[in-house]
């Protein structure tokens, strides 16, 4: 990753406040402001489950079930927004609850916060969807403010029954 410059240590209360705001965000689809939580060099990964207790580990060789950067993000928020995209007509409504919020130290001038998440997703098409799982985050401390320049998503769920995007997991 590079560009971004970072300082050092996050508290926890600072990794919370903004683990908070990243999921009210989605919950009340203010995708500018959720994309203004993510560093300009930002990744967001979600693995695939691989077997009962691991995941892909590597994003350019193995299955992922979603892998963009920055600007994969902006291009999803275009298409939410926009109305070109099938899986998000009609947009369901989503309840992020992300709690065991810890910090685990500096590595590269950049914070390790981990998280246990659980989303409810209702949409009158689709009915309801509950997954959960863990966070993995990379945060850092900028002149703009904390940023999530990582982003991992492990989904506790091995059957992925229907489409899961940047709003429901």
């Amino acid at each position: 990753m590079g560009g971004t410059t970072f300082g050092m240590t996050v508290s926890v209360q600072d990794a919370a406040d903004l683990l908070h705001r990243e999921a009210w965000c989605l919950d009340n689809k203010r995708w500018e402001e959720w994309l203004a939580l993510y560093a300009d060099d930002a990744i967001f990964w979600a693995p695939a489950m691989v077997g009962d207790e691991g995941w892909t580990d590597d994003p350019d060789n193995d299955v992922s079930l979603m892998y963009m950067d920055r600007s994969g993000l902006e291009a999803r928020v275009f298409r939410i927004e926009g109305g070109d995209s099938y899986a998000t007509d009609p947009l369901p409504h989503t309840a992020h609850l992300v709690t065991n919020v810890l910090v685990h130290g500096d590595r590269d001038d950049l914070t390790d916060v981990s998280a246990t998440w659980m989303v409810h997703s209702y949409a009158r098409v689709r009915g309801g969807t509950v997954r959960g799982g863990l966070y993995e985050y990379r945060l850092g401390d900028t002149s703009a403010g904390l940023k999530i320049a990582e982003k991992k998503i492990f989904i506790h769920d091995d059957r992925i029954v229907g489409p899961i995007d940047i709003y429901n997991i």
